[in-house]
């Protein structure tokens, strides 16, 4: 016999949960504003936070710009797919892969699990997508008009570690923006 979770719910409940699942997204986008050195996040505001359930599906997302939310789903699907049994709390992972969900290559996902007090049960992921000024390429700025690859957009990032419990792999990120084909022109330590 199968049984139905059923539909029943109760409405003031549900608003309040809706209510603070939105104002943690809006709250992470204020975060990221006000400690990014990106003009286009800082000041033109062009970003996006969301918060989405174990499988990387949509739970709440704050009105930022609209274009990066239907896709950063799939980023966070790919990561949840690529790192299965893998991922543990203190990880943070990064990508702009527009092969997995990425929109154009300026604009960088960063997805973090995550974990209960215990860091043994993951309960949802926390993701940003924020467009950067220099992501290297051909040309400064993004998409040239006479690239023949997807290299000489800029530095591709797909499925990389930024985090490894709790410890930035700085040398690591570093390697990736200035060894890549075109690499980015400006490196902030």
């Amino acid at each position: 016999k199968t049984v139905a979770i059923g539909t029943d719910a109760d409405p003031v409940m549900l608003e309040v949960f809706n209510n603070l699942f939105m104002s943690i997204a809006e709250q992470m986008g204020g975060v990221l504003q006000n400690t990014s050195y990106s003009v286009n996040i800082k000041e033109r505001l062009d970003f996006s936070c969301a918060i989405f359930d174990t499988q990387g599906d949509l739970v709440a997302n704050a009105p930022h710009i609209p274009v990066h939310l239907g896709s950063m789903s799939d980023s966070v699907k790919s990561i949840v797919r690529q790192r299965e049994g893998t991922i543990n709390a203190g990880d943070v992972f990064m990508l702009n892969a527009p092969y997995n969900g990425g929109t154009h290559l300026p604009d960088v996902t960063v997805i973090t699990p995550v974990f209960d007090d215990t860091d043994t049960e993951l309960l949802f992921y926390v993701a940003s997508r924020g467009h950067h000024a220099e992501i290297g390429g051909i040309t400064p700025g993004s998409m040239p008009t006479n690239s023949r690859h997807i290299d000489e957009e800029g530095v591709l990032i797909d499925n990389f570690q930024l985090v490894s419990g709790g410890r930035l792999l700085e040398a690591e990120t570093e390697k990736l923006f200035t060894t890549a084909p075109y690499p980015t022109r400006h490196f902030r330590h």
